[in-house]
């Protein structure tokens, strides 16, 4: 199975920085999350996708839909592939950053382990997409799209091109920046 991945275009929250992992929150796409989804579109046209992956936020499924309009393609809603529930939320970018990074100091483990208040870590989140990707498998599908976020589509890449943990910070997708991936049954 090949799988494209995708992280949604630019939403509001990318503006101000801010960390949303509850997808209530009325976050959506800006203007230019808009546009990107519409240059992404074009350049998908011509793949025939079995099915799509979307997380349970409105910025996912907003991005999904315009990729997906006309083709009609069914749109399946994952809450795996939801973003990290930081325990932050609403905080910035950065106030999480060093959070986890003091959390991580004091327990003495690397970052990407480390949990800020009640929220996940990224290796919660590597859990989450490992059991999707399990059920994914499991699908007749030969092509598949899946829109999501960014923490998600690098645990995909950890797990299908067997990047090290204390390497995936190097790998930065862009909002509705492209990724191919092979999935074997």
């Amino acid at each position: 199975m090949i799988i494209y991945c995708i992280r949604h275009g630019q939403a509001t929250h990318n503006l101000k920085n801010i960390m949303n992992g509850d997808p209530r929150k009325p976050i959506h796409l800006t203007q230019l999350g808009r546009r990107q989804a519409e240059e992404v579109k074009e350049k998908l046209k011509r793949i025939n996708f079995d099915a799509i992956y979307v997380s349970e936020f409105p910025r996912t499924q907003e991005t999904a839909a315009i990729i997906n309009n006309p083709r009609n393609i069914p749109v399946k809603i994952d809450k795996r592939l939801n973003d990290i529930r930081s325990g932050a939320e609403g905080k910035t970018n950065r106030f999480y950053k060093e959070e986890r990074e003091k959390v991580a100091k004091k327990q003495k483990i690397h970052v990407l382990k480390a949990r800020v208040g009640k929220g996940e870590s990224f290796e919660d989140e590597i859990k989450r997409v490992s059991e999707f990707l399990s059920h994914l498998k499991k699908q007749p599908y030969k092509k598949v799209l899946i829109v999501a976020h960014y923490d998600i589509i690098q645990a995909i890449k950890m797990k299908l091109d067997k990047v090290p943990l204390e390497k995936i910070k190097d790998f930065k997708p862009k909002n509705c920046e492209i990724f191919k991936f092979k999935l074997n049954s």
